[in-house]
């Protein structure tokens, strides 16, 4: 399963790179004045309870239910997750509840459906917030009918990429994060080599899809005949987990860069901009907005790091790609390690900044009467 997966391959890269934060953790029960249950049925819940809340899990029942207790000023949370987490086994009694769902495909659309049809089963439900992992294309109307405007159940939506139904009332744009699924761990910045020279200048390893810009930057690259600069590793066909040697390959491969290439996939927001930050590498991103119906304003694409101010360069073509690689051979070792340095603060205060919007917006549409 997914959940326990992921968390194997956490654990199992973690040690390089430090353990997880501990800070504000207990694993046992605080008595506060209110309990959040978090009920996490896709990935990122992971990174809202690992790597925004830093919270910590135990595996229990050989791994079938992962759980983890956390006190933040006067509410407990409790996060469940894993195989073992299904409609019958989770607390009926359930009063505040954060339900984190996948709606990217039609499949993982019905599974969410699934739970959020059998919430008039739960006697004591109160108040309801979802974190949902919405669909590439933006295409999220389906979860409207749930909404507490519109008759339905939920308070607050936490919905991933740049969707229109963003509202800062009712709905409130969430990133994509790291691919925890994938066993990116929770690095902390004091761990990251800043200030040792790195052996190349920038890094793309990832999925050429036919007939997008991905082609473009593949056909570019060649054409500067950077690879000795440049950590380059294509690969055709898109493949959902890492092995352990690929994982250890992708991240050392972050480490030794100062720049990270993030073309646009199905989306503009991808999971390497917020992981090469961690690791102190500049994402190279497009401004570029992808097909469907996300937002058309000009403050798209990338709203969220825009809003947040992110150390990221954009460029609008990758021609645009020999200036960028010109500028950073002008750069000292100084000037990279002060640049690497802003980096990984402002990644490590934006999950801080992220944690602090949570909790705010959760005790606003939870316990303000």
């Amino acid at each position: 399963n997914i959940h326990y997966e992921e968390d194997r391959h956490v654990r199992r890269n973690a040690s390089k790179f430090g353990t997880l934060h501990q800070e504000r953790n207990t694993y046992k029960r605080i008595t506060s004045r209110y309990t959040v249950e978090i009920w996490g049925k896709a990935a990122i819940g992971l990174y809202l309870w690992k790597h925004v809340l830093s919270g910590e899990l135990q595996n229990m029942q050989n791994g079938l239910i992962q759980q983890g207790y956390l006190t933040v000023d006067d509410i407990n949370f409790i996060y469940r997750s894993g195989p073992g987490i299904i409609q019958t086994t989770v607390p009926n009694d359930v009063q505040y509840l954060v339900l984190v769902l996948n709606g990217r495909s039609e499949e993982k659309i019905e599974s969410s459906k699934l739970w959020l049809d059998y919430l008039p089963l739960y006697p004591d439900l109160k108040k309801l917030a979802v974190v949902l992992l919405g669909n590439e294309r933006c295409d999220n109307n389906w979860i409207v009918p749930y909404v507490h405007s519109r008759g339905g159940r939920i308070n607050v939506v936490f919905l991933v990429y740049d969707s229109p139904l963003i509202d800062n009332m009712e709905f409130y744009q969430w990133p994509l994060g790291v691919a925890v699924y994938r066993g990116f761990p929770n690095i902390k910045s004091e761990k990251v080599d800043i200030s040792s020279p790195r052996s190349h200048m920038c890094n793309f390893l990832g999925t050429v899809y036919e007939n997008s810009s991905r082609e473009i930057l593949s056909r570019v690259i060649k054409s500067m005949d950077v690879q000795d600069n440049c950590i380059i590793l294509e690969r055709k066909r898109w493949l959902p987990l890492e092995t352990e040697d690929s994982l250890k390959y992708y991240m050392d491969s972050l480490l030794k860069s100062d720049l990270t290439l993030c073309p646009v996939g199905r989306n503009t927001e991808c999971y390497r901009i917020y992981e090469a930050m961690s690791l102190g590498s500049v994402p190279v991103v497009e401004n570029l907005r992808t097909d469907g119906n996300c937002d058309a304003s000009a403050a798209a694409p990338l709203r969220l790091l825009k809003q947040y101010d992110a150390p990221v360069t954009y460029v609008k073509s990758w021609y645009e790609l020999y200036e960028v690689l010109k500028k950073e051979a002008e750069l000292t070792l100084e000037e990279k390690i002060e640049r690497r340095t802003a980096v990984v603060n402002w990644y490590t205060n934006f999950k801080r900044n992220l944690s602090n919007h949570f909790i705010k917006v959760i005790k606003h549409k939870f316990f303000v009467v």
